[in-house]
């Protein structure tokens, strides 16, 4: 693909490629969907820890923990959103609120709900716990009052009054024969109120913030609360007094209190009170009841969103739940904070997706976070990779699969190493841009070198040392530093990508100034300019196989460029919006575009023809990648959603040439069984074809029998209703030519004479049927009148033009 090559990449090369025809794509299907399942709010594991319980908005989502995978989403009738919800300490009930103010109980493995009932609250629940036994259920409200509901006897059994603004918290107190309920309101103060006696027995204040947790030890005797004042405090629940403040420094959003034996590796070595928080601090810290230390805390890794929202310990399993401010739930064992399991619940705006491994076994996302995530497409486990410090802009992989390359906001560039268990670490970064990095492309042939495109409107040239190459998986040392080996300012606008041809000795440039550059690499010479989209330019791309650069356009059209005189060879209009991505497939003589309307289309070159329209997004779709194979692609929009898509091309001709066959031998059989005279299932064979005219062939067979008035009723009354439906539906079609209309009414005269009014209306479609019928019916019958009437009076005419007999000649004498 040099400059001077003697091919001159035009439309022509690109229809050689392509041995004919059939190795044209058609079109894409939906394989799996990577959406969003939690946008804040509860978490709740069920005492398997099997189970995973999240609010997304108007659902709560059930997911597998083991898969990852979300069994069923429970929706009110009302469509509201959830505010609250509570998981049975048995896991058989679950019980939500909506906005509404209504209240569902679920038979949540069934997806059904078995009763339904008015919160009875003037505002929206904000909280609600279940009681150890199962049978008592506290809301806690915005109206700043809580109520106790029985949900076996169903009916409400307390109403508490005197809490100050939204009570955020309620639960009971772990020993069922004590009957308490502990709740806390905007004032910060944690009320105690006594089932048994209706009333409040007193208001615990050492909180001067909001109390964020309360959690009970296993005995029941202590009580430990959190709030956002950055202080834990524990309560001996005897005397209902306060007996320790412990400073944590960060405003604790959850608080656990662990079980009272050693945990070496969490820093617990004797049998005393030990309790875990999470804060905004984004690290999880264990800390001596006794003496107020912090005897353990996790390593703090860099990066905004890493606040920690929720914390939950599933005590028989010996799993505890976290949950980062930017919707990632992390699960740990609860005796060495290793980490199990960790899931994305929510990606905000995707940006940028590309498949990952030797086998595209995995696909590695970037989100408007600083985080990228990569998902093993078999398991649905997910790795959450943190080094940017802002938000990651593009991605792209090299040619093998396991080495990628990300860059930010930031101003900065990482090269991640995928190993063979599927663990991805940071082995190299560089700096050097003055402004955000919003694009990056990896050499073709191997892995020896990066391009960046930036807002500073440069383009840098970025070698991989050979140290980094040659080592495993990661490098001791941290990552290695990247040193830029040219920089050159290529346009007067914002970068908006860069693209490396497939021989790696040019790079093409687009930007927002309208034009697309191509340069001669490693000196990054300007060889020419394409000038002709009315817009900026979001996306270029080499084609694999021919001289010739895709640019995709803010204008709405896609371009293809030819390497040696920059001319416009084709251009292709169908986008009602920017174009943001676009590349090539089947070898190049293909593209597959996407665009902010939502909607992917995919063109052949050779003829401009949009081959077909799919609609998967909602909202702009910024990534798009097809696997080496060439067998699937993957996007992710700015609806949150990462669609894998599969080619289904093949599997579709292959269906269409079974049918095309089936057919084939059923209208065989079908001559054969009219040549037999086997009506009935000539019949039959012809309606399950669905084909009006082939049914048509056998009633004129039936009715040129002899003995067509006694064989065409014998057939027509043995067929099956729903044939028989479909007899009557193709009679309107038939009905409407005067041609047919014979065999359409001796269908009908059949059906009339046989078959009871009340059955024939109960017959699907049949109202439509007549509405067909009537006015043809008529009109044939008017047509049939007048012929009579001329056929009549032509009888008349001839009768009255008869001459009168002559009379006989005498006989001769």
């Amino acid at each position: 693909m040099a400059p001077g090559s003697p091919s001159r990449g035009g439309t022509g090369d690109m229809a050689e490629v392509a041995a004919g025809v059939g190795r044209f794509k058609s079109n894409y299907a939906v394989e799996r969907k990577i959406e969003p399942f939690y946008k804040g709010g509860k978490v709740q594991l069920d005492q398997t820890g099997q189970h995973l319980f999240c609010v997304c908005g108007a659902r709560v989502n059930v997911l597998d923990v083991a898969s990852g995978a979300v069994l069923r989403s429970l929706e009110q009738e009302d469509q509201e959103d959830i505010t609250a919800f509570d998981l049975s300490p048995d896991d058989k009930v679950l019980v939500t609120a909506s906005r509404a103010l209504l209240l569902a109980q679920w038979a949540w493995q069934e997806g059904s709900v078995t009763r339904l009932w008015k919160a009875i609250h003037t505002a929206p629940v904000a909280t609600m716990a279940f009681d150890p036994t199962s049978t008592l259920l506290a809301t806690g409200g915005c109206d700043g009052a809580v109520r106790i509901w029985d949900v076996v006897r169903c009916y409400g059994t307390h109403h508490f009054r005197g809490s100050p603004g939204v009570v955020h918290l309620v639960a009971f107190h772990p020993d069922p024969a004590r009957l308490l309920l502990f709740s806390s309101a905007a004032d910060t103060s944690i009320r105690v109120w006594s089932l048994q006696e209706r009333s409040c027995l007193a208001v615990l204040t050492a909180h001067y913030s909001a109390v964020t947790s309360l959690t009970f030890s296993a005995d029941g005797h202590t009580m430990l609360s959190s709030g956002r004042d950055k202080i834990c405090v524990i309560w001996d629940l005897r005397s209902l007094q306060a007996t320790r403040t412990v400073p944590v420094f960060e405003s604790v959003e959850a608080a656990v209190l662990l079980p009272e034996e050693p945990a070496p590796e969490l820093g617990v070595k004797s049998a005393g009170l030990h309790f875990l928080t999470a804060g905004d601090q984004g690290v999880l810290r264990v800390w001596e009841a006794a003496s107020g230390r912090c005897v353990h805390a996790q390593q703090r890794l860099p990066g905004p969103g890493r606040e920690l929202t929720h914390c939950t310990l599933a005590h028989p399993t010996g799993l505890l739940l976290s949950v980062t401010a930017d919707h990632n739930l992390l699960l740990y064992d609860a005796r060495s904070l290793q980490l199990r399991k960790q899931f994305a619940g929510y990606s905000e705006e995707v940006l940028d997706v590309r498949f990952l491994g030797p086998e595209d076994s995995h696909v590695v996302v970037a989100s408007n976070s600083p985080c990228l995530k990569v998902f093993d497409l078999q398991t649905s486990a997910c790795q959450i990779l943190h080094g940017h410090t802002d938000i990651v802009l593009a991605l792209d992989v090299f040619r093998k699969g396991r080495l990628f390359a990300s860059c930010a906001k930031d101003q900065s560039i990482r090269v991640w190493r995928m190993n063979k268990a599927g663990e991805v670490a940071c082995v190299a970064q560089g700096s050097g841009h003055t402004h955000s990095v919003g694009t990056i492309c990896c050499s073709r042939l191997k892995e020896t070198f990066l391009v960046t495109g930036s807002q500073d409107c440069t383009v840098k040239l970025w070698p991989l040392p050979e140290a980094l190459l040659s080592k495993g998986t990661g490098h001791e040392g941290g990552p290695v530093l990247l040193q830029a080996q040219a920089t050159q300012r290529c346009h007067d606008k914002d970068i908006n990508s860069v693209a490396v041809a497939p021989n790696d000795k040019l790079l093409a440039t687009g930007s927002q100034d309208r034009t697309a550059k191509l340069w001669a690499l490693p000196q990054c010479q300007l060889l020419g300019t394409f000038s002709g989209h009315r817009r900026g330019l979001w996306c270029v791309q080499f084609s694999p196989m021919d001289q010739v650069l895709a640019t995709a356009s803010a204008d709405g059209t896609i371009k293809l460029w030819a390497l040696q005189d920059f001319s416009c060879l084709k251009t292709f209009e169908g986008h009602d919006a920017s174009v943001l991505k676009v590349a090539f497939v089947s070898r190049g003589t293909q593209l597959l575009s996407s665009g902010s309307d939502g909607l992917l289309k995919l063109w052949t070159i050779k003829n401009n023809e949009c081959v077909r329209t799919l609609d998967a997004h909602e909202d702009k779709v910024w990534g798009l990648h097809c696997s080496r194979l060439d067998d699937r692609a993957l996007t992710g929009a700015s609806d949150s959603r990462v669609v894998l898509w599969k080619d289904v091309t093949e599997a579709e001709q292959a269906e269409e040439q079974a049918k095309r066959d089936e057919q084939v031998v059923k209208q065989q059989e079908l001559d054969n069984l009219l040549h037999e005279k086997r009506y009935l299932r000539a019949l039959g064979l012809a309606i399950s074809l669905d084909r009006p005219h082939t049914v048509l062939t056998v009633i004129q067979a039936i009715r040129r029998d002899p003995e067509s008035c006694e064989k065409l009723e014998t057939t027509v009354l043995q067929l099956r209703r729903d044939q028989k439906e479909a007899l009557l539906r193709f009679c309107v079609t038939w009905n409407t030519n005067s041609r047919h209309c014979h065999e359409a009414q001796a269908v009908l005269g059949v059906l009339l004479r046989h078959e009871a009014p009340d059955e024939l209306l109960t017959y699907d479609g049949v109202r439509a049927s007549l509405e067909g019928l009537l006015p043809y019916t008529e009109r044939h019958f008017q047509r049939l009148s007048r012929m009579l009437q001329a056929a009549t009076f032509l009888d008349f005419l001839w009768h009255n033009m008869k001459l009168p007999a002559l009379p006989t000649a005498p006989a001769a004498l």
